[in-house]
């Protein structure tokens, strides 16, 4: 096996995978899908829990500036290849709990589910999924093609020092 085949089958997510962030500090990057991220490890893997697996090892708040509380999640993910179980492959992704709107303290009742999903997406770009993305060469809604270097161009031969001239 290559060392890329899987990355390489992991890596480009289709369009419809992809959402343009409108707003915030990530404006102009893409969101993801988790669910494709899911597809994808079960079409290289097969079923969650046979082919691939994760735990959840720990669920934790941290406090924030201005009362804000992150909500935390480290995971790690398993993939069976070629008959064997991998190592574990970890992931840390956070969540706001409880966010400073401009109406006042907002609590979400998801961080803790928003948190696992985030972990788990970095845990999966560690084997490829969504790769392309990472990279730059997707922009959200259309496929960017890669610069290509210009060609090299060879310099002239230097002149023949025994060359007659006449």
């Amino acid at each position: 096996m290559n060392n890329l085949e899987l990355w390489d089958k992991l890596r480009t997510p289709p369009p419809t995978a992809l959402k343009p962030i409108i707003a915030g500090r990530l404006k102009g990057k893409s969101d993801i899908s988790p669910q494709w991220r899911f597809q994808a490890m079960t079409e290289t893997f097969g079923p969650v829990g046979i082919g691939w697996r994760y735990t959840i090892d720990k669920l934790w708040t941290e406090e924030g500036s201005g009362g804000q509380i992150c909500a935390f999640a480290l995971v790690a993910v398993y993939v069976k290849h070629a008959g064997e179980w991998s190592e574990a492959i970890p992931g840390i992704g956070g969540s706001m709990m409880v966010e400073q709107e401009r109406n006042g303290p907002h609590t979400s009742d998801e961080a803790f589910k928003m948190a696992t999903t985030d972990a788990l997406s970095v845990a999966m770009k560690a084997l490829g999924v969504a790769a392309d993305v990472y990279l730059g060469m997707l922009d959200g809604s259309k496929y960017n093609k890669p610069q290509q270097a210009p060609p090299v161009q060879k310099p002239a031969p230097p002149p023949d020092q025994n060359a007659v001239h006449r």
